[in-house]
């Protein structure tokens, strides 16, 4: 592998930026136009030329803000890599490692960006099938969206879905356990990034994939709103909709989630928040009998807060 100071023909390896599964990734300098590069060298060095052209491929077929750049796939001696744009900035894991949930606004403005990188993969009949908050990187200036790490992602040119059995567990659709990834097995993945994003952690977190599996299946998971009431019912309905155990019933194309996220932006989730506060003022001075100012049902008496709806009052 690569070390700090060598030269890898015109680039120059300044450190290494990380390892996973599939691959370790250098920052390094191209030496020609003075510009900095992530490249990234698969573990796998022995196989096929054909094989191991065909991320670098995928990557490149895509032109899109929100996507990380393919620049070019290299050879240098016996191993290959591939050269590609160097985004500075953090994983959205780490984010969420250390600001456990993210803020409405901005978790709104990254699903968007997901979504719409999601949506010109789709339109080249790519599906990436292993989207999560590791894969993406959020640009420390722009605050922007980068994904990144098609190594497990498949053409479906003519096919109706990618038969490999591949992704990570917390974060794959049902049919996606059994090898059969749709476009809308990205939608579902989506749905967990947004979960985690709110609520700290993504909708079935076990270490044994075949509970996710089960779960996932018999669609056993707690929607947002009952584990935190302040999670507006817009979102709540948007993410329990991309994370439907049936493809059907899931959004059958980003742009269509990008839509309702665009019809709910245009709400201010503070100012629905005091909203809802005033709304509680007026039920309080205005109503004849005890009853919630959210689901009109019957309160106990002197109860502050409702049994049915859960609501403050």
């Amino acid at each position: 592998m690569f070390i700090q100071g060598q030269k890898v023909g015109k680039y120059k390896i300044i450190r290494s930026l990380g390892s996973g599964g599939f691959g370790a990734v250098f920052l390094a300098e191209d030496t020609w136009l003075n510009i900095r590069v992530a490249i990234k060298v698969p573990h796998k060095q022995s196989v096929e030329i054909y094989k191991l052209l065909k991320e670098p491929r995928l990557q490149a077929a895509l032109n899109h803000p929100n996507i990380v750049r393919m620049i070019a796939a290299e050879k240098e001696g016996k191993i290959f890599y591939m050269v590609m744009e160097y985004i500075k900035g953090e994983t959205l894991e780490r984010i969420i490692e250390k600001e456990k949930i993210i803020k409405y606004e901005k978790t709104i403005d990254y699903i968007t960006q997901i979504a719409g990188a999601a949506s010109h993969a789709h339109k080249n009949k790519i599906i990436h099938r292993d989207l999560r908050p590791s894969n993406i990187i959020v640009s420390e200036d722009e605050d922007k969206i980068k994904i990144t790490d098609f190594g497990t992602s498949a053409w479906l040119n003519k096919l109706p879905y990618a038969s490999t059995r591949i992704g990570s567990p917390p974060y794959m659709a049902p049919e996606q356990f059994l090898g059969k990834a749709t476009f809308q097995s990205d939608i579902y993945s989506i749905g967990c990034i947004f979960y985690e994003m709110i609520l700290g952690r993504p909708p079935i977190f076990d270490p044994d994939p075949f509970k996710i599996l089960e779960k996932a299946k018999q669609g056993k998971i707690t929607p947002p709103r009952i584990k935190n009431s302040r999670i507006p019912k817009e979102i709540d309905m948007i993410i329990m909709k991309c994370l439907s155990s049936k493809i059907e019933d899931r959004y059958q194309s980003a742009e269509e989630i990008i839509k309702d996220l665009e019809q709910f932006k245009g709400k201010d989730v503070e100012k629905s928040e005091l909203l809802d506060i005033r709304k509680r003022i007026e039920a309080r001075e205005n109503r004849r009998d005890s009853l919630c100012w959210n689901c009109h049902r019957p309160l106990p008496y002197k109860s502050k807060k409702c049994p049915y709806c859960g609501e403050e009052n």
